[in-house]
């Protein structure tokens, strides 16, 4: 394309401004979601027609607004964005068009341009308001064809030594699977700028205010050259742990610009190296400027690590002349290119960025302890390190972590850690889930959070149980080929199924429930409390399927979607018309024990509708819901209690007459202690006698007979019942008193401990050989 023309330059101008009152005035218009308008009164009446809502109202004037659609206000708050990154020359309406080729009709309307001091960004946005799969070949590809005359455009009118990049911006949208679009934006160096990436830059400016533009570069610059001058500095080289190392000194403006902090965000799945820094603090880092710009200074070093894995971009040490072979460590000159996110600052980040707004960033120069391509493990191990007597990492990191912490462990309970981190990541961060960004990875905040996933993956059976040698549990079910002594394809291949199905399982939910019952969807599935239960539904899904022969660990992730479909279908209709006193029950269970509720009220109406469906524990959980059931086995456990009492307080004074209470005088004291602590001052000290107190008398006094008295039953004959098939030992025949113990929480605490069917039909059977048929 030839050169501009005044008359071309001059509109291209007029739909850009850097006119501070003005961007401050289409700030404030565009951050908020409404669309507002003044009209006169005998308009407000037909504006209320077409969906405007009434604000206020004067003599003569109404003030409306409604909600921008969603293409627009998503277009508004990418240029928000760049405006709180410092950018102030942007487009002023969305009516921007640039001439890009020879033709006249070669021109394209741009939705979004933010000149800065260094970079241009050209943004095409597309936005729909409900989360949904698309392609965009067709789209990425008019961006490629305009691409080139945008450019030279823009470099000719605002200067040719800034760099142009193009993003392509997407809300709600998620890629189908085997879908090209990321793999073409890349070959074509456009960034994909996700909902993901959206949050990251925007919890990046909370954090780092005025000084975020230095890591928004290194994010779309990533190793890309900033100039071609490279930075020479003298340098100590050495080694520490089997790596290479150098001890340098450098301008905090410069390693501004080259370095970047990995901080654990979905994002920074992006980024091919491990991520795991926390955001900055703001007041932390406002009072680290203050106290640079005061005179003060940090003897301590920073510690970054070299990327070298890209070969452009490696740094380069050239050893001085006349150096002494007396010693390890090497004088010399270091070489660094010039470019952007290839020194990863692992400790001091507070430090560094403490520099970028103050005066001294060009003339002091702080410590360096620069590693070149320390391998992720170490990079993560040094972080720990440091990081362990300093502010604690969150256990929302430490899970998140675990991935590249315990990947490649020796142990398999390890790096089953590590394949349920990583499963956990692909829901929250893959295009193709609707729970993108809703799960809370690293240093993010999402509605979800990561312990939950965590918790149902590792209780489940879509993966099996290890020691740190072998596999104990589930084999037969889980989806990890646990006969594959590869471990790195096993766990990968495991997790890309379980991760599928996960996200399949979630997306036929969410679009059956969105139009008409996304309320349901968001109180009973999506949400922190529904995650157990959905996670783990699915794994009894798969388990019982399996069980049934309808489907194998080898099923695709389609027929496994269509087997559990029908589960889902009675799981939806259910939920859609959940009874009253259900919801109420669910919503407003606390403690411990909810998950498990969630989980064995979603199982039962499933089963209700599908009676082959019974997965293990759910017949024992419904009955301890059953309360004439409880209060049966509430009846007989104080009447068995009664019973043992008696029954040993009469032996004991049969077999030792008036000095029985000098036989068990420990347990006397220990009833004393109770009977303090205790408002009832009328009762004997026996009505304190618990069941573990009866235990403790039975066992000691078990083989003890009574002289000259042939017809004495001993303990072991009076209390010897049979509660198990083996009846052989003294433990066989006293374990009901050790079962009673654990059912006795059902009526001696107040909240109670729920029986079983078979646990009542043991205590009947308890009762029954305590006393006579009659009695009972």
């Amino acid at each position: 394309m030839a050169l501009l023309t005044p008359t071309q330059i001059q509109s291209i101008k007029e739909h850009m401004t850097d006119d501070p009152s003005v961007l401050t005035k289409k700030f404030k218009a565009k951050k908020t979601p409404y669309e507002t308008r003044s009209i006169s009164l005998n308009e407000l009446e037909g504006y209320l027609s077409e969906g405007w809502e009434e604000v206020s109202t004067s003599k003569h004037k109404a003030k409306i607004q409604k909600l921008k659609p969603i293409d627009i206000c998503f277009e508004d708050d990418i240029w928000c964005m760049f405006y709180n990154l410092g950018f102030r020359i942007l487009n002023y309406d969305e009516n921007l068009v640039i001439p890009w080729g020879k033709n006249s009709e070669d021109k394209h309307q741009i939705d979004v341009v933010a000149v800065g001091e260094e970079a241009i960004f050209v943004v095409e946005c597309k936005a729909t308001e409900n989360i949904k799969q698309a392609s965009f070949k067709k789209e990425i590809g008019e961006i490629c064809l305009y691409k080139e005359g945008v450019m030279r455009v823009l470099k000719e009118i605002y200067g040719q030594e800034k760099k142009v990049k193009f993003i392509f911006a997407t809300r709600n949208y998620t890629y189908p699977k085997d879908c090209y679009d990321e793999r073409r934006l890349i070959d074509n160096k456009i960034f994909q700028f996700t909902d993901n990436t959206y949050d990251y830059v925007n919890s990046l400016i909370k954090s780092y205010k005025s000084t975020v533009i230095y890591q928004f570069y290194g994010l779309m610059f990533q190793h890309e050259r900033i100039n071609n001058e490279k930075i020479r500095i003298p340098a100590l080289r050495g080694s520490m742990g089997g790596h290479e190392y150098y001890m340098l000194s450098i301008e905090p403006a410069k390693l501004l610009k080259i370095g970047f902090v990995l901080h654990r965000t979905k994002v920074n799945t992006q980024i091919s190296m491990p991520t795991y820094q926390r955001l900055l603090v703001p007041s932390r880092l406002k009072g680290i400027g203050e106290f640079i710009d005061k005179g003060g200074y940090f003897p301590n070093t920073v510690i970054v690590n070299f990327d070298n894995s890209n070969k452009k971009n490696r740094v380069q040490f050239e050893q001085a002349a006349g150096g002494s072979d007396n010693t390890k460590t090497k004088l010399g000159y270091l070489t660094i290119p010039n470019a952007y996110c290839i020194a990863y600052i692992i400790d001091g980040q507070h430090r560094v960025y403490g520099y970028a707004g103050s005066k001294y960033k060009d003339t002091n120069t702080i410590p360096v302890v620069a590693f070149n391509g320390l391998p992720s493990d170490d990079q993560l191990k040094i972080f720990m390190d440091i990081n362990e007597h300093q502010k604690a990492v969150s256990p929302g990191l430490r899970l998140d972590l675990n991935e590249d912490l315990n990947w490649e462990s020796p142990r398999l309970d390890s790096r089953l850690k590590a394949l349920r981190s990583s499963i956990i990541k692909q829901l929250a961060t893959g295009n193709n889930s609707v729970l993108t960004r809703k799960i809370s990875i690293g240093e993010d905040t999402a509605k979800l959070t990561f312990k939950p996933f965590d918790t149902a993956l590792s209780q489940s059976s879509l993966l099996p149980k290890a020691t740190s040698k072998e596999f104990t549990k589930h084999t037969d079910v889980c989806l990890y080929n646990t006969k594959c002594i590869e471990h790195n394809k096993a766990m990968k291949d495991s997790q890309k199924c379980i991760s599928n199905l996960i996200k399949e399982c979630y997306a036929y939910v969410y679009y059956k429930m969105n139009e008409e019952h996304s309320e349901e969807y968001e109180q009973f599935i999506e949400c922190n409390r529904g995650t157990y239960a959905f996670i783990s539904l699915i794994s009894s899904f798969n388990e019982h399927l399996i069980h049934q022969h309808a489907l194998t660990q080898d099923s695709s992730t389609k027929e496994q979607k269509e087997k559990m479909a029908p589960y889902f279908d009675a799981l939806i209709e259910y939920i859609c018309n959940i009874p009253a006193d259900d919801k109420s029950q669910i919503l407003l269970i606390k403690g411990a024990g909810a998950d498990t509720f969630w989980l064995r009220k979603y199982q039962n109406a499933i089963r209700q509708k599908i009676s082959s469906y019974n997965p293990e524990g759910l017949t024992e959980w419904i009955e301890t819901q059953d309360k004439d059931l409880q209060e049966q086995g509430k009846s007989y456990g104080k009447a068995i209690e009664k019973l043992i009492k008696n029954k040993v307080l009469l032996k004991l004074e049969d077999l030792y007459g008036s000095t029985w209470e000098s036989q068990i005088k420990s347990i006397k004291g220990k009833c004393f202690m109770r009977m303090n602590d205790s408002e009832d001052e009328d009762q004997e000290w026996t009505e304190y006698l618990n069941m573990q107190d009866l235990k403790e008398i039975i066992d000691n006094k078990w083989h003890t007979q009574k002289e000259n008295d042939e017809n004495f039953k001993t303990f072991e004959q009076e209390f010897s019942i049979k509660v198990t098939d083996s009846f052989r030992t003294k433990s066989e025949k006293i374990k009901w008193l050790n079962d009673l113990i654990s059912f006795s929480k059902s009526w001696t605490t107040i909240k109670g401990r729920a029986l079983n069917r078979a646990e009542i039909d043991e205590m009947s059977v308890i009762l029954q050989s305590l006393a006579p048929a009659d009695e009972v």
